[in-house]
């Protein structure tokens, strides 16, 4: 959910960015929602040990402490935990750590969840091994990442592919992987996971106070320095497609988000 791997990775959206909680909040209120229903599914619940990694700025978190109760606990691991501190209480731990590492705080989780980080890493298979081996005999591992395909405006708008394009460019020279979510199903069928399958999501741009909006105008606002820096696009240009994107007859589509899970072996 946006947590800074390292500097070996070239991630450009890190927790230390200025207005990063503004987007990691808009990505809560887009998406915790679903999530939420999957980890319900998974096994969330009264008693339940949960790990979130790269938990972002804790929504999920706060939601799952609710749900385990006093009998459960909740383990929240980011490289940056800065927006997750003031989460800790006796069922919820808080751990600076880097899931690149190999290693995870405690085991025998029964759901394990990641959102948005796996995209973003050089060895996403590998962090995959790591999440899953800390889970208990038939404990869930639920991963969400983009698929980039059905990015893009409804109808033709040569600012808005332009724009895009930009910006797409310079998360992939970053490091990010636009199409990990369609390989989530493959990655953990290989780990040897039961029961995996997946569903995906897609939402609209259109509308100035949309949660989905709003992750877009911070993502690209985080992103502006280096698009420009880069010689990708000019002022005018987005000022262009800011034009298109405050026209009430436009409509696009997000990325989609692919939840991939399965299980381990009972």
């Amino acid at each position: 959910m946006g947590t800074s791997p390292g500097q070996a990775t070239g991630y450009v959206l890190d927790n230390a960015a200025a207005g990063e909680l503004e987007r990691l909040r808009a990505l809560e209120a887009a998406y915790d929602p679903t999530s939420a229903e999957h980890l319900a599914r998974l096994g969330v619940g009264p008693g339940a040990r949960v790990l979130f990694a790269g938990a972002g700025a804790g929504g999920l978190v706060t939601w799952a402490a609710g749900r385990v109760g006093a009998a459960g606990t909740v383990v929240a691991v980011d490289l940056d935990p800065r927006f997750l501190t003031a989460l800790a209480a006796p069922t919820v731990e808080v751990h600076a750590a880097d899931v690149t590492a190999g290693t995870l705080p405690g085991g025998g989780y029964d759901v394990a969840h990641a959102r948005l980080l796996l995209g973003h890493l050089p060895d996403p298979a590998a962090v995959l091994a790591t999440l899953a081996g800390g889970l208990r005999p038939g404990g869930a591992l639920l991963v969400e990442e983009y698929d980039w395909a059905s990015y893009g405006p409804a109808f033709p708008s040569p600012a808005a592919e332009r724009t895009i394009a930009a910006f797409t460019r310079v998360l992939v020279e970053g490091g990010f992987d636009p199409g990990l979510g369609r390989r989530l199903p493959t990655l953990l069928r290989r780990l040897g996971l039961s029961g995996v399958d997946a569903v995906g999501r897609v939402l609209t741009l259109r509308g100035a106070g949309s949660p989905t909006a709003s992750v877009h105008r911070q993502t690209f606002a985080a992103l502006v320095p280096k698009v420009l820096a880069a010689g990708l696009l000019t002022q005018d240009d987005l000022a262009a497609f800011a034009a298109r994107m405050a026209d009430p007859d436009f409509d696009a589509l997000t990325p989609t988000m692919v939840s991939a899970w399965g299980r381990t072996t009972p």
